[in-house]
């Protein structure tokens, strides 16, 4: 039996298009493929949720999923960026990735019991750097910090951070079944205004 073609059911843009018009200014073309595909899976579940009648759990798992694949777009633009301002040197790497304690080494000093003793540290306190794993948290927090983001943008990519932790089912206390398509429609004006100041700052 044949498969009927996709596209004749669904919007299904090409992810060169995609990287063409949405993402030009993206310069890691690895990046940039990776970004367009999220992108052409997020148009393909709106399409599939505005041209079909999905059932409850059905409906939220497409919500959720669209969440997952927008904050990773969000997420990994801010890395970029931030990465491109520091290369250029429009921002200062040391002053806005800020500052961490190591400690090295610990010497016991004193053992009060099997499970208690007083030690020495030595503290090492180190300039951080900007890496691919940085935290989605701490990439918001240094955006703010360096002018990328305005106290809005941040306020808005916390909320999409948020809202894509709140999909992990290990931490909820609460049935996760609250996505609304109003709740997504407001996720694509943020990244939106996200992925346009990541373009044109």
């Amino acid at each position: 039996m044949l498969k009927n073609k996709l596209q004749n059911y669904f919007e299904y843009v090409d992810v060169a298009y995609i990287k063409q018009h949405r993402f030009p200014f993206v310069k890691n073309e690895i990046l940039k493929e990776n970004i367009s595909i999220k992108m052409q899976n997020i148009i393909f579940l709106m399409s599939l949720e505005e041209k079909y009648e999905l059932p409850g759990s059905v409906a939220y798992s497409t919500f959720k999923t669209i969440i997952v694949f927008m904050a990773s777009i969000i997420e990994s633009l801010i890395n970029y960026k931030l990465h491109d301002l520091i290369q250029s040197g429009r921002v200062d790497e040391d002053e806005i990735v800020g500052k961490e304690e190591r400690y090295p080494e610990c010497k016991e000093l004193y053992r009060i019991s099997e499970n208690d003793r007083i030690c020495g540290v030595r503290k090492v306190i180190k300039p951080k750097k900007l890496s691919d794993s940085t935290d989605f948290i701490e990439l918001n927090r240094i955006a703010k910090r360096c002018g990328l983001f305005t106290e809005r943008l941040f306020q808005d990519a916390e909320e999409v951070r948020i809202a894509r932790n709140r999909i992990h089912p290990y931490g909820l206390s609460e049935i996760d079944d609250r996505y609304s398509k109003s709740e997504i429609n407001k996720f694509f004006i943020i990244a939106k205004e996200i992925i346009d100041r990541v373009e044109n700052y």
